[in-house]
C-alpha cells in the first residue's frame, strides 16, 4: 500500500490547562491532645516507679545533716523512695566530717537506715601569765602553753600543767568539738621557799640542782618537794644532799662543817692482781687508786698468791695524788718430777717445760701440770709447791690400749647374779692349732650360782643372753625371727655365748702363755689330785665308764666353785659341766696360719660343745682340746655367758 504524504499546512490552536484540584495538607495535634499524651506517659511512669520503689526511712545524727540520694530519689516526708538495689548516699553537717556511704535497699517494703556523722575534733585555747608549761592530755605529752592546740576529740579529758618550780596543775575539760575553739586560764603556784645557807669555812659555791647560785652565807630558793644541794670548796670534800623548805616561807639550815678532802694514792705492782688492804681493810686488786685520809700514816700491804707480802706506808694532804709501785718477789717452791716414758713433754699452765725427769722451780701456788706423748694418756694434775721442802712425784704414763683397760672395771655382776670377768685383747688372743694357739678376747666369763642349769639346748641358751640383754639395756646379739634365732649381730656388745676361740684361750692358756693339754698342774692321765668334778667312783653306779682311783665327792654336777679356778681365775672351765659356745660346729682342717677373734663357720645344723663333765672320763674328753657338738640339751651341758665391754670396733 502506498502512503499519502499530507500537504496541509500546520496552523495555531488556542490550549487551555486543566484545572487541578488542591490537595489537603496532614492537621497538627491541638495543645490539649499534646499535654494529656504526655501527662498520661508520665503518670504511667510515675506508677511504675511507685510500684518498684521502696521506701527508705534515713535515721539522722544529726538531725539537721543533707542528704543526698541521687536523681532516682524522692523525697517524701521522712520517707525517701528507691528503687531495689545499691544507691550512693551522701551526708553533709556543719561541725562534723561528710559522710559517703553506698546503701542496699532490698525487696522489704520499708527499710531503715542508719546514718551518723562523725563530729570535727576541738581546738582549745590555753592563755596563762606564764611561759614554757608543759601540757599532757590525758597522760600524753602534747607541747608546751600558752598556746592553742589542736584537733582535740569531743568529750572530756584530763589536763596537766607542769613546769620546773611550780606546782603541778591538774584540770579536766569537756571539749565541744565540732571544730570550735575554746579558752581556758591557767594559774600556777610558785613551788619554791627561801632557804639560808652557812658554811666553816665560808665561801663555798653553792649549787641548786645544779646551778650555781652563789657562795656561802647565801640564801637560795628551795623547792618544797626537794632540791639538790652542793657545796664545793678547795680542800674539802664536795657535800651533796637533798632539801627542802616549804614554799612561800623562809627558813635557815643548820650550819654545814665541811670536811677535809681525802687524797689519793694510785697502787700498782707487778706483777698486777695483788690484793690491796689499808690499814687491815681490804680495798680491791692492784692496780688502783685508792682515796686515804690526809695528815695520817696508813699501812698498804699487798697479797698475791706465790710471792712474798709486800707492806708500805704512806701519808697525803688533801686532794694530793701519790704513786706507790711495788715489784713483788716470788715464794719459790720446787717440785721433782720422774717420768716415764723419759721423753714426755712438760707443760706448766699449759706453756712447754721441756721434756724428761727435771726439777721445777714454781710460785708457791697452784699449778697445772700435764705430762704427754704422741700414743700415751696425757696426765694432768694441780700442784701447789711449798717453799723449803721439795715435792718428789713419779709419773708413768699409760699407752692409750693400757689407760682403756685401766678405766674398765675388772668385774661386773649382771641382774641375776652372774660375774663377769674382764680380760684384755693381745697377742695371745689368736686361735691356735691343737698344740698351740691363741685368739682375741674382748668378752667377760660368768660362774652360775649353785649348781649350773643343764638340760638347756642351744637356742635356749641363746635366748636367755637376749633377755639378759634386754633387762640391762644393752642391744641384744641374737637376730630373732619368730621366736627362732636366725642370725647374730655382731656389732651388739649385749650378752652371748663365748666363742670356741674365747672359750679355749680362757681355758688352755696360762700366765706363761703356754697351751696346756689338762686342766691339772701337770700332763698325766689320769688326774693324780682332785682338780675337778669328772666321772668318778661316786658315780660308778649309774656311769659306764669312771676314773679309777678319782673320787671328787660330786657324783653329779657339783656347786659352782668347789673346784679350784684355773690361771685367769674361772672356775670349771674343765668338769662339772660341758658348756655350749656360739659357733656352729665343723671339722676342723690342721692349718698353721692364725685368724683373730675367729667366729667359726656362718651356717650349720649343730654347735660347738666344749669341755669335760661329771660324766666324762676318758683321755680325749678330760683334755682341754675336747670339742662335741649337738643341738639339744644333756644333763651334763650348761653354758656361760660373755659379751664385748664395749661395742666391737672402737679405737683404742
Amino acid at each position: 500500500m502506498v502512503k499519502t504524504k499530507n500537504t496541509t499546512p500546520l496552523s495555531a490552536t488556542d490550549f487551555t490547562p486543566l484545572e487541578a484540584k488542591p490537595v489537603k495538607g496532614r492537621s497538627r495535634p491541638s495543645p490539649v491532645v499534646m499535654f494529656t499524651t504526655l501527662f498520661t506517659v508520665v503518670a504511667i511512669a510515675i506508677l511504675v516507679f511507685l510500684f518498684a520503689a521502696r521506701a527508705i526511712i534515713l535515721r539522722l545524727d544529726p538531725a539537721t545533716a543533707e542528704v543526698d540520694l541521687g536523681a532516682l530519689a524522692f523525697h517524701i516526708g521522712d520517707n525517701y523512695l528507691l528503687l531495689k538495689g545499691e544507691h550512693h548516699l551522701s551526708a553533709t553537717a556543719p561541725g562534723y566530717y561528710p559522710l559517703h556511704k553506698t546503701i542496699q535497699v532490698s525487696g522489704e517494703a520499708t527499710q531503715e537506715i542508719d546514718v551518723e556523722l562523725q563530729p570535727l575534733p576541738g581546738n582549745l585555747l590555753v592563755r596563762s601569765t606564764l611561759d614554757n608549761i608543759q601540757l599532757s592530755i590525758d597522760d600524753q605529752d602534747v607541747g608546751s602553753v600558752p598556746g592553742t592546740i589542736n584537733e582535740i576529740s569531743r568529750g572530756a579529758h584530763k589536763l596537766e600543767f607542769a613546769k620546773y618550780r611550780y606546782f603541778t596543775l591538774q584540770q579536766e575539760v569537756d571539749i565541744e568539738g565540732l571544730g570550735k575553739t575554746q579558752a581556758i586560764d591557767i594559774s600556777l603556784q610558785p613551788a619554791w621557799g627561801q632557804l639560808e645557807f652557812t658554811t666553816v669555812p665560808e665561801g663555798a659555791e653553792l649549787f641548786i640542782d645544779q646551778r650555781l647560785v652563789g657562795q656561802t652565807p647565801w640564801s637560795a630558793e628551795v623547792l618544797e618537794t626537794g632540791s639538790q644541794l652542793t657545796l664545793v670548796a678547795p680542800g674539802y670534800k664536795t657535800l651533796q644532799r637533798q632539801v627542802s623548805v616549804k614554799a612561800g616561807t623562809k627558813a635557815e639550815h643548820p650550819l654545814i662543817e665541811m670536811i677535809v678532802a681525802d687524797g689519793t694514792v694510785a697502787i700498782n705492782s707487778s706483777p698486777q692482781g695483788a690484793s690491796i688492804t689499808i690499814d687491815g681493810q681490804f680495798k680491791g686488786t692492784t692496780p688502783m687508786d685508792v682515796a686515804v685520809t690526809p695528815f695520817a700514816t696508813h699501812k698498804i700491804e699487798l697479797f698475791l698468791e706465790g710471792y712474798l707480802n709486800a707492806e708500805r706506808s704512806v701519808s697525803v694532804k688533801p686532794e694530793q695524788q701519790r704513786q706507790i709501785s711495788v715489784d713483788l718477789t716470788p715464794n719459790i717452791g720446787t717440785v721433782r718430777l720422774n717420768i716415764t716414758p723419759a721423753d714426755a713433754t712438760i707443760l706448766v699452765d699449759g706453756k712447754r717445760r721441756g721434756s724428761g725427769s727435771q726439777t721445777l722451780s714454781l710460785n708457791a701456788k697452784p699449778h697445772s701440770i700435764s705430762i704427754e706423748k704422741s700414743g700415751y694418756e696425757t696426765k694432768s694434775m694441780t700442784v701447789t709447791p711449798r717453799p723449803g721442802l721439795q715435792q718428789a712425784m713419779t709419773i708413768k704414763l699409760l699407752t692409750l690400749q693400757q689407760a682403756y683397760w685401766a678405766s674398765r672395771p675388772a668385774t661386773i655382776k649382771t641382774m641375776v647374779g652372774s660375774t663377769l670377768k674382764l680380760f684384755q685383747p693381745n697377742g695371745q688372743f689368736k686361735r691356735w692349732k691343737d698344740r698351740h694357739s691363741s685368739t682375741a678376747v674382748k668378752g667377760q666369763t660368768l660362774d652360775m650360782a649353785d649348781q649350773p642349769v643343764v638340760k638347756v639346748s642351744w637356742e635356749d641358751a641363746a635366748l636367755f643372753c637376749n633377755w639378759l640383754s634386754r633387762k640391762e639395756g644393752l642391744p641384744a646379739f641374737y637376730v630373732v625371727e619368730e621366736g627362732r634365732i636366725s642370725g647374730t649381730n655382731w656389732d651388739a656388745h649385749g650378752y652371748r655365748l663365748p666363742t670356741e676361740a674365747e672359750w679355749a684361750w680362757a681355758a688352755r692358756i696360762d700366765g706363761q702363755s703356754n697351751s696346756r693339754v689338762f686342766p691339772w698342774a701337770n700332763e698325766l692321765y689320769p688326774p693324780m689330785q682332785i682338780s675337778g668334778n669328772y666321772a668318778d667312783q661316786s658315780a660308778r653306779g649309774f656311769l659306764s665308764f669312771t676314773l679309777p682311783n678319782y673320787n671328787d665327792q660330786y657324783p653329779v654336777s657339783a656347786v659352782v666353785g668347789s673346784f679350784s679356778a684355773n690361771s685367769k681365775g674361772l672356775y670349771d672351765m674343765s668338769g662339772n659341766v660341758a658348756e655350749w659356745v656360739n659357733d656352729y660346729f665343723d671339722i676342723r682342717p690342721n692349718r698353721s696360719d692364725a685368724d683373730v677373734d675367729p667366729r667359726g663357720p656362718e651356717t650349720g645344723t649343730k654347735h660347738v660343745i666344749r669341755g669335760a663333765s661329771w660324766a666324762l672320763a676318758s683321755r680325749t674328753e678330760l683334755r682341754l682340746s675336747y670339742r662335741d657338738s649337738g643341738t639339744d640339751g644333756r644333763i651334763d651341758l650348761g653354758f656361760r655367758i660373755a659379751r664385748y665391754v664395749d661395742k666391737p670396733g672402737r679405737t683404742l
